[in-house]
This record gives structure tokens, sequence and C-alpha cells, in this order.
């Protein structure tokens, strides 16, 4: 795991405020700076949208370390959500050692192990004065990762300063991001 610095991530969402780079590139970038600091294959930003009194999750981006590029990955329906989101909004955070196995990501990943190659995933809520809006996502391919409680304090801390960015970028990009933050 690679040691953290707040100074890269504070640069990174002052580029964004300061409309430096594009939310886009805010959005690789700090896909790729989680995945190469918590060690693991992927990382994702996520948003949960309300759909009626469901959430649908829809994927920001995704970096891929194998392949060194971004990907996007389809919305995942409000009954595969629903216990995700609940371990999210309750604990903070999904520690699944096997997301084919583990109850709130069973649902995403039980019956696509062969197609994605997710065998382990860590993720921390993306929320701001306490209410979940998304999610920070880290798996790992084809191997199970049994996530370390620095890997997750670490992306939790990454995930605190992202969310006050992605808050406040909410007034121009997404849609799909909460107004009003």
């Amino acid at each position: 795991m690679k040691v953290v610095s707040k100074f890269e991530i504070q640069n990174l969402c002052g580029k964004l405020d300061r409309r430096e780079i594009s939310f886009n590139e805010f959005i690789e970038n700090c896909c790729q700076y989680i995945s190469q600091v918590i060690g693991c294959s992927r990382a994702g930003i996520w948003l949960f949208e309300e759909v009626g009194d469901e959430h649908v999750l829809r994927c920001l981006g995704i970096y891929d370390q194998a392949s060194a590029k971004m990907t996007l990955a389809p919305d995942e329906t409000p009954d595969k959500v629903q216990p995700y989101f609940h371990a999210l909004t309750t604990e903070g955070h999904v520690l699944a050692v096997d997301a084919t196995l583990h109850p709130a990501t069973a649902g995403f990943f039980g019956d696509k192990l062969g197609r994605t190659g997710v065998r382990s995933l860590m993720a921390s809520a993306v929320s701001l004065n306490g209410e979940v809006f998304g999610a920070f996502t880290c798996t790992q391919l084809n191997e199970i990762a049994v996530w370390t409680p620095l890997q997750l304090a670490t992306l939790k801390q990454i995930g605190a300063r992202v969310s006050l960015a992605l808050a406040g970028a909410s007034r121009t990009v997404p849609a799909s991001l909460p107004m009003g933050l």
C-alpha cells in the first residue's frame, strides 16, 4: 500500500474547484489515485440516484490497474442496490472478502463472477452531513483480498475530502448528484 499524501488529494480537489481540470478528469484522477494507494485491481466512484422510493447505483467511473484505463459499468437496479445502500448507511462501509457471498454485494456479483472477475470489494460511503449519496469502491479481481483496517481508514480519509469536492461540483455536473448539498 502506497503512503497517502494529503497534499495530492487536496491538490486534485483544488484543481476541480478552480476548474483547471474537468469533472471527468477529476473522477479519473481520483480513481487512479485510490487504486494506487490502496493497491487494488480497480477503484471506482458510484452515486445513488433516487427513483421513486428506491435507489439506483450509477457509475461515474472505474479505473482498471491492469489496462491503465477508465471504464463505466451499467447502472445497478434497486433490487440489487438495497442491501448495499443499507450497509453503507448503517455501517459507513462494506468489507466483502468474498463479494459473491457477502449479503451487501452478492446481488451484484453472485451470478456475474465469470464475467466481471470481481472477488473482493471494499466500499466507503460518499456522504455529506451524514447523508449517503454514493460509494468509493475498491475491487480485487480473480483473487480474494482480505482488506486491512489501514486500507479502510485510508479509503475513508480520501473519501472525506473527495466527497466535499463531489458535493461542490453538484451545482454544475452531473444531474445525478444530489442538488442542495
